[in-house]
Formats: structure tokens, C-alpha cells, sequence
């Protein structure tokens, strides 16, 4: 069979149009951004760092309805730890969604500052404290990002074998199944050329009595195993699922963490030249020659800045979906 050859640009192409996507975008953009400030930035290094900033519309399905699902048809512990990775990861792409913007403002308050700067104005006290406010696309800022990616390389290696232990104990299962089934139908044919003897002799009514019950007895154990198949298939569409999720989820972490590091190198490029501007106390020339620099390639950094954020939108958008396919398998 020939494999269709993927076009990336047309399918980000299509993700960027497709309904989910416009509204995690609107719904992002109407959520209040505080302009950091030298007084109230303050970078993600606590506890509680890695909640949610965005609730409203960062996780589809909800967790419980999902945690009811997989703990109802099963799944095995790799599937819950999935849907927790699914969790935080939703949650850290909401911290970088914070770092990103805050990573706007910062640079824009530097330039603003700057050009006061270059224009005979005092403001180096200003720039210099907007430089020590340190980069927000940090590792140690984004460590929630950064933990939460680390686990999927292992977290897909546990699911795909936990879908290989699913797919042969339903192939042992299908086995016994079938062989149970070809044990009962030989013994309904003794069964019936026994009773035909026994027929002519007055107990016929005694066997009878006992060979029914039997009989249903043997019934019920196929119904069982024919159940227990049908439930092991219905977890293994699930974990199926799951793995297919962490691969995609996982690589479009791999993507951002990328599209991060050269955002957050560009960043420290351009505090660098401020700051050497600022330890040479020179207010005239080399001002104005660290102005024109950083405006040269403003539009390039800001360009950065948007397809990162678009980047992480996407991969809320994979994630949703992910989740969708794993409750989806639980429904049939």
C-alpha cells in the first residue's frame, strides 16, 4: 500500500481554520495579560507554578469523565498516567502561554526605554532593571514544561507494551474460546446419542435433570469468555489510542521545546547588547547603534514569538484531540 506523502504546511494549515483551534485562540486572547513591570514580575519558580492560568478551556475531556471511563473498561495503570500527562501537560503549555507573553512585553518595555534612552532621556535605571528581570523562556521558568516532556518518551514505551500484553491476552482468550466451543458441541453430540439410549429405559427423566443445568452451565462459561474478549478488545482500543496520543502529543512537545530555544537564545542575544550598552555608560552613539540593531530585527523576533505561540496552541489543540480519540474508544 502507498503511503500519502504529508504536506506539513497544509495540514498546520488546516489546523490553524479548524473550529477548536479559533476558539482556544479567542478564547486565550480575551484573558486579562498583565504588563510585567520591574515590581511585579516575578518568574515561575514556586510549587504551585505548573496550575492551570487559562481554565476555561485548556482540557477536553474532563479528567473525570475520562478517569470514569478508563477505570470502568480498563486500561491498566500506563492509560491513567497518560491522561495525568495529558493534565500537565495542558497545564505547562499554560505557564509557556504566561512566559511567551510576558517575553512581549518585556522586550517592548526594553525598547520603549531604550529609544528615551538614545534620545538624551534618563533611562538607564529603567533599562537596567528591566535586564535584570532575566528571561521568562528559562529552564528554570518553564521547568514545568520541561518535567512534563521529559515523561513522554517512557510513558509511550509503557503504553506500547501494555497494548502488546492487551492484544495477546485476547488472542489467548479467542483461543479458549474457540476450543471451549468445539469441546461443548462434542459433548452435546455424545450427550445426544446417550440420551437416545437412555430414552427407552424409565430413568430418562433423572438425566434429563441433570444434563440441562449442565448444559446451561457450559452456556454461561462461553457467554463469560466471550464477554471477557469483548472487554479485553475494548481496553485495548483504548490503550491503543493512548499510545497513538503520547507519540503525537510528544513530538509536538519536541517542536516547541525547539521553537523555545531559539526564542529564548534571540532574547538573551538582545539583553546582551543592552546590557554592554549600559556598562559602557555611553548615552549617545552606541545607544542609538543598539536601537537601530534591535529594531533591525524586531519584526524577525517578533515573528518568532507568534509561531511559537501559535506552536503551543496546537499542541493544546493535540492534546484535546488525543484526549477525544481515548474517550471515543471507551464508547464502543
Amino acid at each position: 500500500m502507498v503511503r500519502r506523502s504529508l504536506d506539513v504546511d497544509a495540514e498546520y494549515t488546516e489546523a490553524f481554520h479548524t473550529k477548536s483551534f479559533l476558539n482556544i485562540w479567542a478564547e486565550a486572547h480575551e484573558q486579562p495579560k498583565p504588563t510585567p513591570s520591574p515590581t511585579n514580575f516575578q518568574p515561575n519558580t514556586n510549587s504551585n507554578s505548573n496550575r492551570c492560568p487559562l481554565p476555561n478551556f485548556l482540557l477536553e475531556p474532563t479528567q473525570s469523565s475520562l478517569l470514569a471511563a478508563a477505570t470502568a473498561s480498563g486500561g491498566g495503570a500506563a492509560l491513567l498516567d497518560y491522561l495525568d500527562a495529558t493534565l500537565q501537560s495542558s497545564s505547562a503549555c499554560a505557564v509557556l502561554l504566561t512566559a511567551i507573553n510576558r517575553t512581549r512585553s518585556i522586550d517592548r518595555s526594553v525598547r520603549h526605554h531604550l529609544l528615551r534612552h538614545a534620545g538624551g532621556g534618563s533611562a538607564a535605571a529603567d533599562l537596567s532593571a528591566y535586564i535584570d528581570l532575566g528571561n521568562p523562556l528559562s529552564s528554570q521558568n518553564l521547568s514545568p514544561f520541561h518535567q512534563i516532556h521529559s515523561l513522554y518518551p517512557p510513558l509511550l514505551a509503557r503504553l506500547t507494551e501494555e497494548r502488546r500484553r492487551i492484544r495477546r491476552a485476547a488472542r489467548a482468550l479467542r483461543t479458549a474460546k474457540k476450543a471451549a466451543g468445539i469441546v461443548i458441541i462434542a459433548a452435546v453430540g455424545t450427550a445426544a446419542v446417550v440420551a437416545a439410549v437412555i430414552l427407552t429405559h424409565a430413568a430418562a427423566a433423572v438425566v434429563a435433570a441433570v444434563a440441562v443445568p449442565a448444559l446451561s452451565g457450559g452456556c454461561r462459561r462461553r457467554w463469560r469468555r466471550w464477554v471477557s474478549v469483548k472487554w479485553m478488545e475494548k481496553a485495548g482500543r483504548k490503550v491503543d489510542a493512548a499510545a497513538r496520543g503520547a507519540y503525537i502529543v510528544g513530538r509536538d512537545m519536541d517542536t516547541v521545546s525547539r521553537m523555545v530555544r531559539r526564542v529564548h537564545d534571540e532574547m538573551e542575544h538582545r539583553r546582551d547588547v543592552v546590557r554592554l550598552m549600559l556598562k559602557s555608560g555611553d548615552e549617545g552613539e552606541m545607544a542609538r547603534e543598539v536601537v537601530r540593531e534591535l529594531e533591525m530585527g524586531e519584526v524577525g523576533f517578533e515573528e518568532q514569538i507568534e509561531e511559537l505561540e501559535e506552536h503551543v496552541y496546537l499542541c493544546l489543540l493535540t492534546i484535546n484531540r488525543s484526549r477525544r480519540l481515548v474517550h471515543a474508544s471507551s464508547m464502543h
